[in-house]
């Protein structure tokens, strides 16, 4: 594995690269830490050049000076910025949640830059009428016992767990990056609405992913955006987060998908 900072887009990113093979960029949701997919990595670097990285401002990658708001432009240019600076576009692009969301926006800005695009439970909060009230209700839980507090309630976590098979430092991690994820990554998808004709019309192949599991509204949006596609909405093991539950099945399961 090898891993640097670079500059790109105004920012640093950290990010990590292993195996060999196609390119593929693995894009991580709320949180912003690569850690969440270290194993899924480590297993499809058998067949693959996988590529994780820390989203700007968040644990490893050094939140930029006077950075004070962030898009989900912002988020799809630096993922754009950093497949060209390691000269391995175009590239397999597989995202969770808003990361899920971010790859959507990357095939509108960059045209190009995938050969194809997995979404995994994409984090599509306007799709519900209850959205702006997620606003109100996470100022509340931050005001009431600061950031921090609000990443427990988010995540069911606490900051001294360590979780069997990534990395012990990851969820101390995770609890840096609360202040950015409630003030400035918490707002943009609350009012993303993704551009469906601007997503079908550029050619790459779109599979919409959701897990077998599942029971929140991620699925509900999965569904959503598989029909607005016309395509098939396909599962995978476990839940939100089956890629760092069950690393392996997840992984058997996702490379058919990308060979496809």
């Amino acid at each position: 594995m090898k891993s640097e900072l670079v500059e790109i887009n105004g920012a640093q990113i950290y990010h990590e690269v292993r195996g060999s093979g196609p390119p593929l960029l693995l894009i991580v949701g709320l949180t912003g830490d690569a850690g969440w997919f270290q194993p899924l990595s480590e297993t499809l670097a058998e067949s693959f050049t996988v590529v994780t990285y820390d989203r700007r401002g968040n644990s490893r990658s050094p939140r930029p000076q006077c950075w004070t708001s962030t898009s989900i432009a912002e988020q799809a240019d630096d993922a754009a910025a950093l497949l060209s600076d390691l000269r391995l576009d175009p590239a397999l692009v597989f995202g969770n949640s808003l990361g899920a969301v971010i790859a959507l926006e990357l095939l509108v800005r960059h045209p190009g830059v995938a050969r194809r695009t997995i979404a995994h439970e994409p984090a599509l909060y306007s799709l519900f009428p209850c959205a702006q009230d997620l606003t109100g209700f996470w100022q509340a839980k931050v005001a009431t016992g600061g950031p921090r507090y609000a990443m427990t309630v988010l995540t069911g976590m606490n900051e001294d767990d360590v979780i069997p098979g990534l990395d012990p430092e990851l969820v101390h991690r995770v609890f840096s990056n609360s202040e950015t994820l409630f003030s400035m990554e918490m707002p943009p998808p609350l009012d993303y609405a993704p551009d469906v004709k601007a997503v079908s019309g550029f050619g790459p192949p779109i599979i919409v992913a959701a897990g077998a599991e599942t029971t929140m509204f991620y699925y509900g949006a999965s569904r959503w955006l598989a029909y607005e596609l016309g395509t098939d909405l396909c599962e995978l093991p476990g839940d939100h987060t089956g890629f760092a539950d069950r690393p392996e099945g997840f992984a058997a399961a996702l490379t058919p998908l990308l060979e496809k």
